[in-house]
């Protein structure tokens, strides 16, 4: 995995956020701030300083994020934040024009998409790709008929915490390039069962949709024996477990025609 980070860049252009649902109550972008010392809330919503990070030039002229890119966008806040609307329309603008970059955002908004698009959006902006985040059965079944309901090319559910079982199979169609999977990280993590991302993953081949199993969580389930997991493997346990499906090698979907030409990437 690490060979590949080279293709992958954050942007984070607001950092803070209100808690809105069970799977925020640890959010680890509070206790991100706790451990650093932060002096504002974790709730007030503010502008980075990499908030115009997609047109951001170096010296020479070259973009700092390169083209091909996959930008990880606003993962300490959430993009439909309305604290932030005031700054969205700028956002938007720099994505339009950075149409070789691909831009990921997860949210647990769904419901404020429609009210932060801009008018051109229409069917969907190509090199965006939109995450619905839920975290148990109660959120899949609220959020996810608005989500498959909204004009989105790209989409993806994100389990993520799972903090129970979840049931996807009535919303699993060709309209959903992915399901991502992942336990809560923390010293106060809720436990992560390894049957109910099993049975996740029997629900996506079932209806042949890209599974990935992205990380295990701090307190692992499996065989009935609990398992605490540091920070620092979370993620490449849940990678060895080798039960991704139809996931290529840069962690993309294949149904996203993303493509890594890497000599293009070096000066």
């Amino acid at each position: 995995m690490g060979e590949n980070w080279e293709i992958y860049a954050d942007w984070n252009p607001w950092h803070g956020c209100t808690k809105v649902s069970p799977g925020c109550k640890y959010c680890y972008v509070y206790r991100q701030d706790e451990m650093y010392g932060s002096t504002v809330a974790s709730s007030l919503a503010r502008k980075t300083g990499n908030f115009n990070l997609p047109i951001k030039r170096r010296r020479d002229k070259t973009w700092k994020l390169k083209s091909g890119m996959l930008v990880f966008t606003c993962f300490t806040s959430d993009f439909l934040l309305q604290d932030a609307d005031e700054w969205r329309s700028e956002c938007w603008q720099m994505i339009k024009e950075r149409s070789d970059l691909w831009f990921y955002f997860f949210t647990k908004r769904i419901d404020r998409f429609l009210q932060c698009i801009p008018d051109d959006w229409g069917t969907g902006y190509d090199n965006v790709l939109v995450g619905c985040t839920v975290e148990n059965q109660e959120m899949a079944d609220y959020r996810l008929p608005i989500f498959k309901s909204l004009p989105i090319k790209h989409k993806s559910i994100i389990v993520s915490p799972i903090i129970s079982p979840v049931d996807l199979s009535s919303f699993l169609d060709e309209s959903i390039e992915e399901v991502s999977v992942g336990g809560e990280s923390g010293v106060d993590a809720r436990p992560c069962n390894y049957d109910w991302i099993l049975s996740l993953r029997e629900q996506c081949v079932s209806h042949d949709i890209p599974f990935r199993f992205h990380q295990t969580g701090a307190k692992f389930i499996k065989d009935g024996r609990m398992y605490r997991v540091h920070r620092r493997f979370q993620l490449s346990q849940a990678h060895k477990a080798n039960i991704d499906y139809k996931i290529n090698e840069f962690f993309v979907p294949e149904k996203v025609k993303f493509e890594w030409t890497p000599d293009v990437y070096h000066d």
